[in-house]
């Protein structure tokens, strides 16, 4: 088992996926949220490489290496728990 630190200072910040063409690292569900706009839930390090759990309005969670998100770090900080549950919203 890989040891892992977490670090969350980041969680909430506004972020856009920018994933590198044709990284192995990457599946095609990384690339369909490309350009995205989520926010950090976490950072994990793991074998020395960050990688940024965003969470996407539609509550789905990819994982990122921190270096392939644009950061927005003036923007206010929240995550999708913030928003209301679309499956509980009545309408």
């Amino acid at each position: 088992m890989s040891e892992h630190r977490h670090r969350t200072p980041l969680r909430g910040t506004k972020v856009i996926p920018r994933p590198k063409a044709d990284d192995p690292n990457y599946t095609a569900v990384n690339y369909r949220y490309a350009g995205v706009e989520g926010h950090i839930h976490e950072v994990v390090e793991i074998g020395g490489r960050e990688l940024a759990k965003v969470g996407f309005d539609d509550r789905k969670i990819v994982y990122y290496y921190l270096d392939d998100l644009e950061k927005e770090e003036r923007a206010p900080k929240r995550t999708f728990h913030d928003l209301p549950d679309p499956s509980t919203s009545s309408g």
